[in-house]
C-alpha cells in the first residue's frame, strides 16, 4: 500500500542542497520527540521561528 507523503512547507534546502530544517518540521522539535535545547517547543512556523541544519525531517515529510 502507497502513502502519500506531505511536502514541507517551511524547510527548504540552500544554494548547496542541505536541507535547512525548520523546527516545527524536525523530528527533534515541537512536533517530534522535543529532545532539541532550542527549538523543543516550536510546533508552529517556519524559520523565523527557528530552523538549523542538524535537524532531520519528521517522517511524514521524507521521501521513500
Amino acid at each position: 500500500m502507497l502513502t502519500a507523503r506531505m511536502k514541507p512547507k517551511h524547510s527548504k534546502p540552500d544554494s548547496r542542497g542541505v536541507m535547512f530544517v525548520a523546527c516545527s518540521e524536525c523530528n527533534r522539535g515541537g512536533n517530534g520527540d522535543e529532545s532539541c535545547s532550542s527549538g523543543w517547543t516550536i510546533k508552529r512556523g517556519g524559520p523565523e521561528k527557528g530552523a538549523c541544519f542538524s535537524g532531520s525531517l519528521l517522517d511524514k515529510f521524507k521521501e521513500d
